[in-house]
């Protein structure tokens, strides 16, 4: 079994699934991130009822594409696509030097070039999912300490990538409006 696509499997799985739940999970979160549509893709300003749903849509399929055998290079090259196309829209904000949330996981963090590079670094996870061989169907399991740690660092991945907007807050310079000087 190859341990590294188990990990890779489970930290994009795990991604998506809370950038899903992040956007459903109250009818606010996902008023916002239909606004936040319009300010990340000003192209699409006009059809964000359609957009919106078609994004959450396309996460869930990738999230599912990644759980089921015999789906997973599709899993892999559906998020490696996602992630490139949400990655040019918070490139674009970035370029045009505008103040637009990314409701990624249903926060309303500023578009900063850590979520650019977030992007990157998955999509470098779903490239390597592509290229690696999934197990064939007579193959050994392997072990389960190894699988067991293959899941636990793809979660634990996963934890830290949602996580990263708070990390930067937590790790990143004192505002000093914030900090009550």
């Amino acid at each position: 079994m190859n341990y590294v696509l188990v990990s890779g499997r489970v930290l994009l799985g795990l991604v998506f699934l809370c950038s899903v739940a992040g956007k459903v999970r109250s009818a606010e979160a996902y008023r916002a991130f239909r606004v936040s549509v319009a300010r990340l893709a000003p192209p699409l300003r006009r059809r964000t009822k359609a957009v919106a749903p078609l994004v959450i849509t396309a996460e869930a399929a990738v999230l599912m594409a990644l759980v089921l055998p015999a789906s997973v290079k599709v899993g892999f090259a559906a998020a490696a696509c996602l992630l490139a196309g949400f990655s040019m829209a918070l490139i674009g904000v970035l370029r045009r030097k505008e103040s637009a949330a990314c409701h990624c996981f249903g926060g309303s963090e500023p578009v900063a070039p850590r979520h650019v590079v977030r992007n990157v670094l998955l999509i470098g996870v779903a490239l390597a999912g592509l290229a690696g061989r999934p197990a064939t169907a007579g193959a050994a399991v392997g072990s389960s300490a190894g699988l067991l740690l293959a899941v636990g660092v793809g979660a634990l991945l996963a934890l830290f990538t949602v996580a990263l907007d708070t990390l930067a807050h937590l790790f990143g310079p004192v505002n000093r409006d914030e900090a009550g000087a």
